[in-house]
């Protein structure tokens, strides 16, 4: 009887395991509206371990310059798909373009050095 147990007990975690893997499947991301200022688009891509913000000529679309706003580090016990951040929201004021990431973080870019740094999101996008 303790090996029927044994074997139940393993079959019980096994289907456990593939219901939550399963389950664990991420939708796709919302698209994210460019923001255009001064003949430029700037808009946000990535694939979820890796998001950036891209500048392009708004009239051509050639791309002017690409920066990392930041890299989701994956832990490879758990699924994934389910750990991807992707951004959610730009918007431009003054000389810094401002992003908002799935987890509600903020970084500002700016505009003229490339230069990412993190913040407080505050009221940017409450507006």
């Amino acid at each position: 009887m303790g090996a029927f147990r044994r074997k139940f007990v393993i079959t019980c975690v096994v289907v456990a395991f593939l219901a939550v893997s399963a389950l664990a499947k991420r939708v796709s991301p919302k698209p994210v509206a460019p923001v255009i200022s001064a003949g430029i688009r700037y808009s946000a891509e990535g694939d979820g371990r890796d998001q950036y913000v891209v500048a392009a000529d708004a009239s051509t679309g050639k791309v002017l310059w690409r920066v990392k706003v930041f890299h989701t580090h994956i832990k490879f016990w758990v699924e994934e798909d389910v750990q991807w951040v992707f951004i959610t929201n730009l918007k431009i004021s003054d000389n810094s373009l401002f992003v908002r990431d799935e987890k509600s973080r903020c970084y500002s870019v700016d505009l003229t050095r490339k230069h990412v740094k993190k913040q407080q999101c505050g009221s940017i996008f409450s507006q």
